[in-house]
């Protein structure tokens, strides 16, 4: 167990340790939830962000699923609403377990993956920022036709270079993104996650849109 010790200001202000606010992924305004027990132990719990609904993704899959289920009128518009801000939420999420996977050193290099090995890439990096793999897309990349795994380095070398040059996804508070890539008549997408200030991104998830939308409904 990791202790830090936090001290009380005159005004009952507390400041976090420069390594705390780094594990949690705290940024300036973020808020904690101070929980006490029965016993008077306190237990601390980062608070719900400022998250937006997803916008601009996936809400034609969104709306299909919710017509399916006969969901219409006033009731489409309320559950769409619902169903954007759970998504930005999971999104959220996701990017902080890869935050706190690579803090924890379980993350990899791109081209660590072993799905990549044997298309001889070049282990060096192209650009300025780290690409890091987390379990997820590890598996993510696992499962893809051989094919398609030959469109993926020049993606990531891309990211390498300047990863904010794609588009940004509405709605999460991270800062989270796509970019598209195609193998034959089919889209893919790969999602991630850039950590600026450390010149890291993780990637979230890759894989067709549809297979991500119900990947992203599929956690709880």
């Amino acid at each position: 167990m990791e202790i830090y010790r936090v001290k009380v200001g005159a005004e009952g202000e507390i400041v976090l340790p420069l390594e705390l606010r780094k594990l949690f992924g705290l940024v300036a305004e973020d808020t904690l939830d101070l929980c006490v027990d029965s016993e008077g132990k306190v237990f601390v719990h980062t608070a719900e962000r400022s998250v937006r609904p997803l916008s601009d993704f996936f809400e034609d899959l969104i709306i299909s699923d919710l017509l399916a289920n006969g969901c219409n009128g006033d009731c489409l518009k309320a559950k769409l609403l619902e169903c954007k801000l759970k998504l930005s939420t999971i999104l959220d999420r996701l990017s902080e377990e890869a935050y706190r996977a690579h803090k924890n050193g379980q993350s990899i290099k791109w081209w660590e993956s072993q799905a990549l090995e044997t298309l001889g890439i070049e282990q060096v990096a192209k650009g300025n920022y780290d690409v890091m793999l987390t379990t997820r897309s590890i598996h993510d990349l696992v499962v893809l036709r051989e094919e398609v795994l030959r469109e993926v380095p020049v993606v990531f070398e891309a990211l390498e270079q300047d990863p904010l040059a794609f588009k940004r996804l509405r709605g999460p508070y991270y800062e989270t993104y796509r970019v598209s890539f195609h193998c034959g008549s089919k889209e893919y997408r790969v999602i991630y996650t850039v950590f600026s200030q450390l010149k890291l991104l993780a990637i979230l998830t890759v894989g067709e849109r549809e297979v991500i939308y119900d990947m992203l409904n599929g956690i709880a």
